[in-house]
């Protein structure tokens, strides 16, 4: 696990650490604000909906659904003087026995544009290899213009493009276009 000993001279050190009950506050803020921001305008209470459907559903147990039992992990990222204040977060789900779904990658747009992006998901593919997987999945929506551009500047390939009709855990639905990529590790 990466605790911040990548920080170049000058920068805030950061720490990588598993998502522990007590994150659970900083978390939701955290995801909250990020989608407000990625919600396109007429669709903002379809992104609060999701918001809350999200914080109820699945962020209320992300131990379980992130359980190392089934070869899950969830890390929030935080600066290394604050272990209390969330500034991203990242994780892995097995997919099916060779693969895992890189899952709940988000930043602050405070700490963007500094390569932290870059060294989360070098870390979640360290850990998928470590844990046995060959192939990572990610989707994204079309509204995320940036995370598509990261995606593929690190070497994933699109699979597929399809529109989300359905809120579900994963996707806002509304009609959003999602984009599904994959990546050999």
């Amino acid at each position: 696990m990466a605790t911040g000993d990548e920080n170049k001279p000058g920068e805030q050190c950061i720490a990588f650490r598993p998502y522990a009950v007590s994150d659970f506050g900083a978390v939701a803020e955290l995801w909250s604000r990020v989608n407000r921001e990625l919600a396109p305008a007429g669709m903002e209470s379809l992104f609060e909906q999701y918001i809350a459907t999200t914080i109820e559903g699945e962020l209320s147990r992300l131990l379980d659904v992130f359980s190392p039992a089934r070869r899950n992990a969830l890390w929030v990222v935080a600066p290394a003087a604050d272990d209390k204040r969330i500034v991203g977060t990242f994780g892995i789900e097995c997919h099916s026995g060779d693969t895992t779904e890189l899952r709940r990658m988000y930043l602050d747009a405070g700490w963007r544009g500094r390569g932290l992006a870059q060294r989360m998901l070098r870390t979640a593919e360290d850990m998928a290899r470590e844990s046995g997987f060959a192939r990572m999945i990610v989707s994204t929506a079309d509204v995320q213009r940036a995370a598509l551009r990261f995606y593929t500047k690190s070497g994933f390939k699109r699979v597929r493009s399809e529109i989300a009709e359905a809120m579900t855990a994963k996707q806002a639905g509304g009609g959003l276009l999602r984009h599904y990529f994959e990546k050999a590790l």
